[in-house]
């Protein structure tokens, strides 16, 4: 039996599961739409797919998936709201197949309902961030709440232009949360309060359920960020990267959060915030954009798993010449070496960005989770002899202890150039 007669014998009973299914859901709203409006959206829904099975295509779903989601949009429609009659839909329609056919049948049919149904919540993602970047900017999502002065519960700032955190803001756009580093002052300086207010913030819009995170600048600033904050370096005596060190601390947030973080960057990034750029598992950046990794301008040693995380994503002459001349990469240049993804126009970058971003965000998070956790051990942890680690942390130590690095730090301070001298 062909998979589109298996698809249309099931028209009423696929249809029934799925407006079950969003009646169920739509009990924790506050105006649910009813019944019949609900049968009547599934209905046209599952006719489109039914039509795409027959031709054996996705594209027949994608232009009727866009003006779906134009409608969605302009009712103020969240866009995971939005595409819930895909999800319950591609559900019952799964269910059906896969009970009615076997083999290669089974597997081709599924194959294609997926197709199918990816392709019309792409169109439906691809449409709001393009209606959203229109006009002007992000539709915030709600914010946790979070203590108000008197102890008692008050909600954060909603929109993108109120802080939730001292120089971090996040906002929301369907299932991709946004988080804004935002310390002008100090060039997004990634000081302790920043790098705990951007973990919480990566906490609170996984508690939102947020499929998909972009970590930016604010709009308007040159520098993505300075790099560690060198105010909080310790003076000798400390390893300045240790585990507990603020930033370290943050790197192991980006690297473990389950689902994709997606660094965009326009403008500069120095020292500690490369480390933070290539932690994230994508970087999109526009022309203006440049990438520095400075401890040699401070003598500051850097550590085995900062290191650990260029050499999962660099070659080893690159790191060298990197790390040894401080010197800036331009864009171009990080493009050719694959520290970014994608190179596009700055007029582009946000709705480039937000749209790959959304994207990820109709995909499984179940499958990238646990695909994300495998890259991450694999390329994170490196057997090393237990002597050799003694010896290079002995080296470290030498170095950190040195008048060459309280030279550096000085030096940066009085902005001057530093005068080492190896001791």
């Amino acid at each position: 039996m062909e998979a589109s007669a298996v698809v249309a014998s099931a028209e009423d009973r696929v249809v029934e599961d799925a407006v079950a299914a969003l009646v169920q859901r739509d009990r924790a709203k506050d105006h649910p739409p009813g019944a019949e409006e609900r049968r009547h959206d599934v209905r046209q829904l599952f006719r489109l797919v039914l039509r795409c099975v027959r031709e054996g295509r996705a594209e027949p779903i994608i232009t009727p998936s866009a003006r779906i989601a134009a409608h969605c949009f302009a009712a103020g429609v969240d866009l995971a709201d939005a595409q819930d009659a895909f999800n319950v839909l591609a559900e019952a329609l799964w269910r059906h197949v896969a009970g009615s056919l076997a083999g290669e049948q089974r597997v081709e049919a599924l194959g294609l309902v997926n197709d199918i149904v990816g392709a019309g919540k792409d169109a439906q993602a691809r449409t709001y961030v393009a209606l959203t970047a229109s006009q002007g900017g992000y539709r915030p999502g709600r914010q946790p709440a979070v203590p108000a002065g008197d102890g008692r519960s008050a909600t954060a700032g909603a929109g993108p232009d109120r802080p939730q955190a001292a120089g971090v803001r996040t906002a929301v756009i369907g299932k991709v949360g946004v988080i804004i580093l935002d310390d002008q002052q100090k060039r997004n300086a990634i000081a302790a309060q920043m790098a705990s207010n951007v973990v919480a913030a990566l906490e609170s819009l996984r508690a939102q359920d947020m499929r998909t995170i972009v970590l930016r600048a604010a709009p308007g600033m040159n520098v993505w960020s300075a790099g560690h904050d060198i105010d909080e370096l310790p003076r000798g005596g400390r390893d300045p990267l240790g585990y507990n060190d603020p930033l370290e601390g943050l790197l192991r947030a980006v690297r473990s959060f389950p689902m994709p973080v997606i660094a965009m960057v326009h403008g500069s990034v120095w020292g500690g915030a490369l480390d933070l750029v290539l932690s994230c598992d994508l970087v999109i950046a526009d022309e203006t954009a440049s990438f520095a990794i400075t401890p040699a301008n401070l003598g500051l040693p850097y550590n085995i798993t900062g290191l650990l995380h260029f050499l999962g994503r660099l070659p080893v002459n690159l790191i060298k010449e990197m790390f040894f001349t401080a010197a800036p990469l331009d864009a171009r240049k990080a493009r050719e070496c694959l520290i970014v993804n994608h190179l596009v126009a700055s007029d582009r970058l946000e709705s480039f960005t937000l749209e790959l971003a959304a994207t990820m965000a109709t995909k499984s998070p179940l499958a990238i989770a646990v695909i994300k956790e495998q890259l991450r051990v694999l390329s994170d942890y490196q057997p090393i002899a237990a002597q050799v680690y003694e010896r290079v942390q002995e080296l470290r130590r030498e170095a950190y202890d040195s008048s060459d690095y309280l030279e550096g730090l000085n030096a940066f301070i009085q902005k001057r150039p530093p005068i080492f001298r190896g001791t």
